[in-house]
């Protein structure tokens, strides 16, 4: 049974950092394999239940129950979409898009994604409320290893909506896992950044309030720390765990939004944080 965790545990593990390496043969490969050495088809499902107890500077702290759902599906084609579940250690959106290129260790997918989802402002501003829609984009993502770390970048010159154009989104993330008998352990750091364009849209004040003068909200970073664990419990069951903290760029700060936020809603933060417990069914 002992080698039975240790397997879907190491297999967790590699799905979890979203990428799977491409496997060669005894020739060393040329530049233009890259583009012909897909993914291997097929893909993966875990559906689970449990608790998460977070918010912070958007959201009120509160303790909520979660359902998570973790997977993913590549084609031959080089087609492919990932849902990954609140364990990611890397981009916690999901994402759909082609694989570009492959090397031994580095993958290079095309991806639509969000670059920042739908927000509500209720009456604690204005006295009503006002939304702010989904924020997607298609970009260039490259996921591979340095070492004994995990690395994920994406840039994408592309994002906006119906609402605004010229928004751009960028993100760097850096993780490291460990194995201790069948449990895997990971460490990650975060950075996202958002451009002017699109942070003034969710967060700039372009009428003149009764309360407050115009905000014009600049191009920030949000940094983002993370700790989890995953650990096999049978061959179809998963327990997962993680922490993780969120450090908002000033110009979210600054904002009157937030201000008014944090002066009149009691369970805000200036610092997000998030703490996940889950019982997941892989199938």
């Amino acid at each position: 049974m002992y080698s039975n965790f240790k397997w879907l545990s190491s297999c967790l593990a590699v799905v979890s950092l979203g990428w799977l390496p491409t496997a060669y043969g005894t020739t060393a490969p040329s530049f233009w394999d890259g583009f012909t050495n897909k993914r291997e088809a097929g893909g993966f499902l875990s559906l689970g239940f449990g608790a998460s107890y977070g918010g912070g500077l958007l959201s009120n702290i509160a303790t909520r129950p979660l359902i998570n759902i973790n997977g993913n599906y590549y084609f031959e084609n080089g087609l492919f979409i990932e849902v990954p579940g609140s364990d990611s250690k890397f981009e916690p959106d999901w994402a759909m898009g082609y694989n570009l290129y492959n090397t031994s260790e580095w993958e290079f997918d095309l991806i639509f994604s969000s670059a920042h989802s739908h927000m509500t402002y209720y009456g604690y501003f204005e006295g009503n409320y006002d939304d702010r829609d989904l924020t997607g984009y298609i970009g260039l993502r490259a996921t591979g290893a340095l070492g004994q770390y995990q690395i994920q970048s994406i840039l994408a010159p592309k994002a906006d909506n119906s609402e605004y154009d010229g928004g751009a989104y960028a993100s760097l993330w850096v993780a490291r896992s460990w194995q201790i008998k069948n449990w895997n352990y990971y460490a990650s750091i975060g950075f996202q950044y958002r451009n002017s364009n699109m942070l003034n849209y969710y967060y700039g004040v372009p009428y003149k309030s009764s309360r407050v003068a115009p905000y014009e909200a600049s191009g920030g970073v949000n940094t983002l720390l993370k700790f989890g664990f995953t650990k096999p419990i049978s061959e179809s069951w998963v327990v997962d765990g993680s922490i993780g903290f969120t450090d908002y760029a000033s110009s979210i700060d600054k904002s009157p939004y937030s201000i008014d936020a944090l002066k009149y809603v009691s369970n805000r933060s200036k610092l997000g944080r998030n703490v996940n417990i889950t019982l997941s069914y892989v199938f």
